[in-house]
């Protein structure tokens, strides 16, 4: 592919010593290249605000996802990886914001969704499901609910603005 490029899956071993027991803890990430962003998967289980703040500190933000070609080259990156749903930067305010600070009129949206179910769904996750009628699509999800995370590394509009799920007003 023109300008892409993909980069082998790493794995981390931290090692953290508690007393004389010895725990291991395995991250995965896998990363892919577009057009001067860099797309990673972090396979940790996160609520939203918590990803969010993980993409900013390591990365640059969660990842948004403003057009079908977007789309296609982050669901074709994500088809294998074994994970059913990540967050995304998409919140409610309306659900055209994303956490980079950036707007679209893009929607990919599951049929029924978002439903704000309980009143609660404010944040957005993208199902990877693979060979169902929802791979590649967006639902709306509580902030407290654990997923793994999907972040960029790039530039951004305006970077600082914060934008957070869990401080939307509703």
């Amino acid at each position: 592919m023109v300008g892409k490029r993909f980069v082998a899956l790493v794995v981390l071993l931290i090692y953290e010593i508690h007393s004389l027991c010895v725990s291991k803890l395995i991250l995965f990430f896998l990363n892919f290249t577009a057009k001067n962003t860099s797309y990673i998967l972090v396979m940790e289980s996160r609520s939203w605000s918590a990803a969010q703040s993980y993409c900013r500190t390591y990365h640059t933000d969660l990842t948004s996802i403003r057009s079908k070609e977007e789309k296609s080259n982050i669901t074709l990156t994500l088809n294998g990886s074994g994970v059913k749903y990540v967050w995304i930067g998409l919140y409610r305010d309306p659900w055209s914001s994303w956490s980079d600070n950036t707007t679209s009129t893009f929607t990919n949206w599951m049929s029924g969704q978002p439903d704000n179910y309980g009143s609660v769904e404010y944040c957005g996750n993208l199902n990877l499901m693979s060979g169902q009628l929802n791979d590649g699509k967006w639902a709306d999800g509580y902030n407290t609910a654990r997923h793994y995370l999907f972040c960029f590394t790039g530039e951004v509009q305006n970077a600082n603005t914060v934008r957070s799920c869990h401080h939307v007003k509703h």
